[in-house]
């Protein structure tokens, strides 16, 4: 079932229905999210929904919860006058509003709620926020945060909002007349829930004018877990109660470990084991789509047992890996904290768990980060706290070998990891002389070729097309070439001198949108029985184009894949992809690292790079398995000048230049035949283009 099952009216009011039992407790049965921001909370207003509750927890669900601390007159005059710290005074007034529960260990019924009501504390799947009002509006000596509002969220993504007069209290309830409005997501034309829901989330990251939202008090949480019990409460689903576990007393809440369900390939564990017997230090270069994540995350759980504890922090280049390293990390037992954008939404967790871990109260931490929040003065600040073995993991570390990066490398950790299928750096020895340097240098080395024999991606075959220049592409073409020609034989280098880099760009940009490669790929797309789960990768200049001729002239059902869309529209357009509902993607690098569209079966590259990190990861792309998917085909648009040009070059002045790019372009060819299924057929396609360059040696 889901929330939209439920019977739900848009009203409930206390003269004609029980607010508890009609809608409070199917709600929070059918739900793995419940956002609540109240006046007032108890933790007996909460157990008012025991049977909900019990469901609620059994389905791994969470709670956000924002409330005053109700705060007594004494308490709001320190706060305005700054007598005290903020989290002093909320601490004390929590403990005094709290203090009867806490102290009343004879009655059977607290305990159990407690205990119920610490473990989720402790397991974090209960967080708690306090709310007032800033400075002022305090400064009269009134005022409190009242605001109730709610949302229950269920696995599917269905929502739930309310709003009206009950807090979490007893009375709030049960006791008093009570009434709540209440808007449900699938038959919300005029956006009330996202509004809900975005003023939750507003509040919660401290972004509401007029308030300050403050962590749970460290000391309150301390005084909860006084009464947390050794083994997880085992909930009966009929009375709501917490009763006795089998499990043993010494058994952990929170066990991190490898699943059970995940059993490491052989090249895993010898990657692994690199790297530790190298000191817990070192680069693994492996092939995008070999288990790089899992393999690191078994390296963190195995390195946790040997030392007993551990304060882990992932880096990552885009924000959707960072996702994805949460998705991965949660199965191993981790409660990762997640660390981009704003840092209100993160800050305030982080610096708690570093208590927490620093007083010993925790065993590991783990935090993935962005790289643009990791190298960030907040995170560096924050992270210099840590107390204990640190161990630092770095996605694409290739990455972090730009100038601000490797400048930004911390030293404070103790164990470090970097992984990338391409862990050199293009034109760039410097950088990446400084991540191996940082890092340590390349333990262990599981290459493509070696995935696709594992079974670990899927087999594929190479077709390069040669199309040639029009006219005016050539002349502009060769232009750029003897420009180019001209500073190399002044002694310019790429990457040193940015006019050189520039032409560069340009001639690049002149063979990537040659207006010949749309006829090609037109006339392949026209000769394919039925297009399906193909992607095609361009630059800007060509979206549009590639676009109308898939989209308009050919009836392909198609659509772009880049970095205007958001975060969620580009899930759905890889879902619908997935599904076949879009026949193809068009995208703009955005699939180059990290996104993951296993249901690929055809590339159509209309943009080429010569560097290695660009195109081995488009191809990792591709070649990912996925069910009854046998085999990927790879069409590689390549732009030459013309056959009657080439066949010339010996006589003309830019031919040592074009030799030098192009045995830089042919790199890529090699590398693409040789792990093909049809590295023969694709090698006689440039063979001619070799020869005519003297390069048969590629």
């Amino acid at each position: 079932m889901s929330l939209r099952d439920l019977q739900l009216s848009y009203e409930y009011r206390s003269d004609s229905t029980n607010i508890v039992d009609s809608f409070y407790i199917p709600c929070l049965s059918e739900s793995k999210e419940y956002w609540r921001a109240v006046g007032y909370f108890t933790s007996k207003g909460l157990a008012l929904g025991a049977k909900g509750l019990a469901t609620f927890i059994n389905r791994e669900g969470h709670m956000r919860l924002v409330a005053s601390p109700w705060l007594e007159p004494e308490d709001i005059e320190a706060f305005t006058k700054g007598y005290e710290a903020k989290e002093d005074i909320l601490e004390r007034a929590l403990l005094r509003q709290l203090g009867e529960e806490l102290l009343n260990e004879a009655s059977l019924l607290t305990r159990h709620r407690l205990e119920c009501l610490a473990w989720l504390i402790a397991d974090e799947r209960l967080e708690i926020k306090l709310a007032v009002p800033s400075l002022s509006l305090l400064g009269n000596g009134h005022g409190i945060y009242h605001e109730k509002i709610g949302v229950f969220i269920d696995a599917e993504g269905n929502s739930v909002a309310f709003t009206g007069s009950p807090n979490e209290t007893v009375g709030g309830l049960v006791s008093n007349f009570e009434s709540i409005d209440v808007f449900k997501s699938w038959e919300d034309t005029h956006g009330r829930v996202e509004r809900k829901r975005s003023n939750f989330e507003r509040l919660w990251n401290g972004l509401t004018s007029g308030l300050i939202v403050v962590e749970f008090p460290v000391a309150v949480k301390r005084r909860l877990l006084h009464f947390r019990p050794m083994t997880r409460p085992v909930v009966d689903l009929e009375s709501g109660m917490s009763k006795s576990s089998n499990v043993p007393a010494s058994t952990p809440i929170q066990v991190v470990d490898i699943p059970s369900d995940i059993k490491l390939r052989h090249y895993q564990v010898r990657a692994s084991e690199a790297w530790r017997s190298n000191d817990g230090k070192g680069i693994l270069a492996m092939a995008t789509g070999s288990g790089k994540t899992i393999t690191a995350l078994a390296s963190a759980v195995g390195l946790l047992k040997e030392i007993g504890r551990i304060f882990v922090v992932v880096t990552c280049p885009f924000q959707h890996l960072v996702d994805q390293w949460a998705r991965e990390a949660q199965p191993f037992g981790f409660r990762p904290i997640l660390a981009y954008q704003s840092r209100h939404a993160w800050l305030n967790t982080l610096n708690a768990r570093i208590v927490d871990y620093n007083l010993g109260n925790r065993d590991n931490v783990l935090v993935i980060a962005s790289h643009a929040t990791f190298i960030g003065e907040p995170m560096q600040n924050t992270l210099s706290k840590v107390k204990g073995p640190t161990l630092l993991v770095a996605d694409e570390v290739h990455h972090l070998g730009a100038a601000k990066g490797r400048t930004s490398l911390p030293q404070m950790f103790v164990y470090r990891l970097g992984l990338s299928a391409t862990p050199k750096r293009w034109f760039d020895e410097e950088g990446t002389a400084a991540l191996e340097e940082y890092f340590g240098q390349t333990v262990y080395e599981f290459p493509l070729k070696d995935a696709i024999r594992e079974g670990c991606l899927s087999k594929y075959y190479y077709y390069p097309h040669l199309v040639e220049l029009t006219s005016n592409e050539l002349q502009e073409y060769e232009d750029l070439t003897k420009k180019i020609a001209q500073m190399f034989e002044s002694g310019a280098a790429p990457g040193e001198v940015p006019a050189l880099d520039s032409l560069l760009r340009k001639r690049s940009y002149v063979l990537n949108t040659a207006s010949e490669k749309l006829n090609a790929v037109g006339e392949l797309v026209k000769s394919e029985p039925e297009l399906h789960h193909a992607l095609f990768y361009c630059v800007h200049g060509q979206i549009d184009e590639v676009t109308h001729l898939l989209g308009n002239v050919l009836g392909i059902r198609v659509h772009h894949f880049t970095m205007d869309e958001s975060v969620e529209e580009r899930k759905r357009l890889l879902e619908s992809f997935a599904n076949a509902e879009l026949q193809a993607l068009i995208a703009i690098r955005c699939l180059d690292e990290g996104v993951d569209v296993p249901s690929t079966q055809t590339a159509y590259m209309l943009a080429s790079s010569s560097n290695p990190r660009e195109f081995i990861q488009r191809r990792g792309r591709i070649l990912r398995k996925s069910p009854g998917k046998e085999f990927a085909a790879i069409h590689d648009m390549i732009a030459i000048p013309s056959r009657s040009y080439y066949r010339t070059l010996a006589t003309q002045s830019t031919y040592n230049t074009e030799r030098r790019i192009l045995r830089k372009e042919l790199t890529r060819f090699r590398e693409f035949a040789e792990c093909s299924e049809n590295r023969f057929q694709a090698t006689e396609i440039i063979w001619d283009l070799a020869k005519a360059y003297n390069l048969l040696d590629f």
